[in-house]
């Protein structure tokens, strides 16, 4: 190789040498991150026992649960029926255990892949969450979008959200369960009667016969009473399944009774307990769906059997009030 040519590649070399130092000199020495780890809802975080409010903004509605006394709750779009508690407890301390992980999309156009979209939105299936305190103040407030699961070791999951008032969204740590329905909300336990507490039930059924089932003690089985000579239980009933029908009832929805045009013919139950309860469930179809009332009173408990029986073993002058007993 000639002393020319060498020459030459060497220029070649340090020309793209000193292209290849300027390039990486003019990189930027600092660029932005996307991770960060700060509270989702700094205020809610600092004092989530401050919630008196919660709105909801769902593709389903608008849901608004308010604080009245302590920790009890109530729904103003079911006329201020009690909320379960614990969904509103979970819900407040998932909120502020949040924490903005990662920074996504500020572009309106992408929102809709994230959930994160305005909830009125044409097709949204985004869903706005805000927190208020007794005065006012707002504690949280976002658009609670769909949730990423980790599919790699290096990935974070957590949930989409965006602050109505900001164009970045975010990715946040955690979970949060958003029921969409109002009557999930609602404390839907009506009745827990266990089937041993019941000592008598009286059932009449509309346009059919009635019928009365009673047992002396809570071991005993349920029997029929007032049968005539004629008369039997058949082989296929279950007294025992009809005694469990008052245990755990839940409700799918309420509402006033002055509401609802109760139909002339329904079905009515009167329950009496051991205890002294008695229970008058009264249950209908109106429209498509079974509706029912439930009335509760106190009544003379059953007496125990030890007393029962003590007190007719005792000898009349100390049971009968009108003959004082002898000294």
């Amino acid at each position: 190789m000639s002393l020319k040519v060498f020459l030459g590649l060497a220029a070649i070399t340090l020309i793209t040498t000193v292209g290849a130092v300027l390039a990486v000199l003019s990189q930027p020495a600092v660029t932005t991150l996307h991770f960060v780890d700060e509270p989702a809802f700094p205020a809610l975080r600092e004092n989530p026992d401050a919630v008196a409010k919660i709105a909801l903004i769902t593709p389903e509605g608008t849901i608004t649960l308010v604080r009245e006394t302590g920790d009890r709750w109530a729904a103003l779009e079911r006329y201020g029926y009690p909320v379960d508690r614990k969904r509103v407890r979970d819900l407040v301390v998932a909120l502020a255990d949040m924490r903005l992980i990662e920074r996504k999309t500020a572009q309106p156009e992408r929102y809709q892949r994230l959930q994160v979209e305005v909830p009125d939105a044409d097709n949204a299936q985004s869903q706005l969450v805000r927190l208020e305190s007794a005065d006012g103040k707002v504690l949280a407030e976002a658009i609670i979008g769909k949730q990423r699961y980790r599919l790699t070791g290096t990935e974070p999951s957590g949930t989409y959200l965006r602050r109505p008032d900001e164009a970045q969204s975010w990715l946040a740590s955690g979970g949060v369960q958003i029921e969409q329905a109002v009557a999930r909300w609602l404390e839907a336990e009506v009745v827990d009667l266990a089937p041993e507490a019941i000592r008598r039930m009286e059932i009449e059924r509309a346009g059919e016969p009635g019928y009365s089932a009673a047992r002396d003690q809570p071991e005993d089985e349920l029997r029929l009473v007032g049968l005539a000579d004629d008369e039997a239980l058949k082989e296929d009933a279950d007294l025992g399944r009809l005694s469990g029908a008052l245990s755990g009832v839940r409700f799918e929805d309420v509402k006033p009774r002055e509401q609802l045009t109760w139909p002339d013919e329904s079905g009515l139950a009167q329950i009496r307990t051991f205890d002294g309860l008695e229970l008058t469930v009264r249950l209908a179809q109106i429209d498509d769906g079974y509706w029912a009332t439930f009335d509760a009173r106190p009544i003379e408990p059953a007496a125990a059997p030890a007393a029962a029986d003590e007190a007719a073993s005792r000898p009349e002058t100390e049971a009968s009030p009108e003959m004082p007993a002898e000294p």
